[in-house]
């Protein structure tokens, strides 16, 4: 029997954005298949612009951790696209601490808490 998955993603492309919206809840487990699909996303839609929205998923935000040590994985393969990140409030140590660390890492990323400062930051 397939396990149901904890979460969802949509995409849209909106004025040459990528937008891609995450639902559902977010598991240690969930974070690297969550990961492989966005890197396959990204790949396919071949965009210069992206935003993710996290606002609507739920659960541990400590898997973001996670995303630390990946990003020091990057796959060589990965377009160089202009990331926005767009989280809730509460989340936005996590946020200033993944644009330290994409600035490290040479990629060009922006945490908002706000649908449309990412796209007139990506705009910009």
């Amino acid at each position: 029997m397939k396990k149901k998955e904890e979460y969802q993603i949509s995409t849209s492309v909106n004025e040459e954005i990528l937008e891609i919206i995450l639902t559902g809840e977010l598991t240690s487990d969930s974070f690297k298949i969550i990961r492989n699909e966005l890197l396959a996303i990204e790949k396919l839609m071949n965009m210069k612009n992206e935003i993710i929205d996290f606002r609507a998923l739920k659960g541990q935000r400590s898997a973001y951790i996670e995303a630390y040590i990946d990003s020091r994985n990057i796959p060589p393969d990965r377009p160089r696209i202009n990331t926005a990140l767009v989280d809730i409030a509460e989340n936005a140590e996590l946020g200033y601490f993944f644009e330290i660390n994409a600035l490290k890492t040479g990629l060009s990323f922006k945490w908002v808490t706000d649908i449309d400062a990412a796209r007139a930051w990506l705009r910009s």
